[in-house]
C-alpha cells in the first residue's frame, strides 16, 4: 500500500488525478445539459471533430489542447451554420461533418506520415500526460461550470421544462443555450486528454444516466452526476493504478458496472 501512495506522489501522477477528479465533478454538469437540451448530435459531431484535431495536432507537431479546443469550437460553429437551414438541420449537419471530420483526419495522417500508434492515441487519451498549464485549464473551466450553474440554475430549469415557453418568458434564454453549447464543446475538447474520443461518455453522459435512476429533481439530478462523476473518474484511476490499466478503460468500465448496479427509484 505504501507504493501505492509512493505512485500516487508522483507529479505526472498527481497531476494526472487532481484532473480527473476535477473533470469527474464538474464535466458531468454538461452532460445533464447535452441530455435535457437534447444536444446529443454536437456531441457526436465534437468527438468526430476533436480525432481531426488530433491528427492536426500529430501532423504539425503542436500542443494538443489548445488545437483540441480550436477544433471544438470550429465543428460547433459550422454545424450551427449549416443546420440553420430548416431542410438540412442539426441532426442532418452533424451527419456531414462527422463524416467529412474523420476523413479529413486519415487523409492528414497518411499525407503527414503519422504512425499509426499515434493516431490511434487519440482514440484512448491519457491524464498521465497532463501538464502543469493543463490542470490550471481544467481546474478553471470545472470553476466556470459550477459557477454558471449556481448563477443560471433556473434560466436552465425553465429551458428543460419547455423551451417554447422559455423563450416567450425571457429573450436571453438564446444566450443561455449558446453558453451551454460552448461549455459543451470545452468539455468533449478537454475530455479527449483524458479518456480519448472512443470512451468520452464515461465522464460525460454516463454519471448522468447513473444519476437519473436515482434523482428526485432537476438539483438533485445535477448532484448526483457530480458525485458519480467523482466517484467514476476518480476511482477509474485508482483501479488504473492498482490494476496496470489504462485510466480511460478503467473509468468506462466502472461507469458502466455503476449503471447496471444502481437501482432506479420506484417511484420513476
Amino acid at each position: 500500500m505504501d507504493g501505492f501512495f509512493d505512485l500516487l506522489l508522483l507529479p505526472p501522477i498527481l497531476r494526472g488525478f487532481m484532473a480527473i477528479v476535477l473533470a469527474g465533478t464538474a464535466f458531468p454538469v454538461t452532460g445533464v445539459m447535452v441530455v435535457r437540451m437534447n444536444l446529443l448530435p454536437l456531441r457526436y459531431t465534437l468527438m468526430h471533430g476533436l480525432i481531426l484535431g488530433g491528427a492536426i495536432s500529430l501532423a504539425l507537431s503542436l500542443p494538443p489542447l489548445p488545437v483540441y479546443i480550436l477544433s471544438g469550437f470550429a465543428v460547433v460553429a459550422l454545424m450551427l451554420l449549416i443546420g440553420r437551414d430548416r431542410r438540412v438541420g442539426l441532426g442532418l449537419s452533424s451527419a456531414v461533418l462527422m463524416v467529412l471530420s474523420v476523413a479529413a483526419a486519415a487523409i492528414i495522417a497518411d499525407k503527414a506520415d503519422v504512425p499509426s500508434k499515434d493516431t490511434l492515441s487519440m482514440l484512448w487519451g491519457s491524464p498521465f500526460t497532463v501538464s502543469g498549464t493543463e490542470l490550471m485549464v481544467f481546474a478553471f473551466l470545472s470553476l466556470m461550470i459550477i459557477l454558471y450553474l449556481l448563477i443560471a440554475f433556473r434560466k436552465l430549469a425553465l429551458i428543460f421544462f419547455d423551451r417554447d415557453t422559455a423563450l416567450t418568458i425571457d429573450r436571453n434564454i438564446r444566450i443561455h443555450e449558446g453558453i451551454a453549447v460552448m461549455l459543451t464543446a470545452l468539455t468533449v475538447s478537454l475530455s479527449m486528454r483524458f479518456v480519448g474520443a472512443l470512451l468520452i461518455d464515461a465522464l460525460l453522459l454516463l454519471p448522468v444516466l447513473i444519476a437519473m435512476k436515482r434523482a428526485s429533481g432537476l438539483k438533485n439530478l445535477f448532484i448526483l452526476s457530480s458525485l458519480s462523476g467523482l466517484v467514476i473518474a476518480g476511482g477509474g484511476y485508482i483501479l488504473a493504478l492498482i490494476l496496470d490499466l489504462t485510466p480511460s478503460a478503467a473509468s468506462a468500465t466502472l461507469a458502466g458496472v455503476l449503471y447496471i448496479a444502481v437501482p432506479r427509484r420506484k417511484n420513476i
